[in-house]
């Protein structure tokens, strides 16, 4: 199932705004139709996962007090 991008908004929680930006920016994958841009939700998994900031580790080094 392919997603507007209204409802690729909603799905990311962000304004269609941002989702057009994201395409201007060439940052998500789509599928053009005419003057429509369309998601799968791999493309949608693929861009969350490429925004991911991966976690500090918390775990203490040798030699902390």
């Amino acid at each position: 199932m392919l997603l507007s991008v209204q409802q690729t908004a909603e799905k990311l929680n962000v304004s269609e705004i941002t989702v057009r930006r994201i395409i201007r920016l060439k940052r998500i994958s789509y599928r053009k139709i005419g003057d429509r841009y369309l998601f799968s939700q791999d493309d949608i998994s693929s861009y969350l996962e490429s925004v991911k900031v991966p976690a500090i580790s918390q775990q203490k080094e040798v030699g902390d007090a």
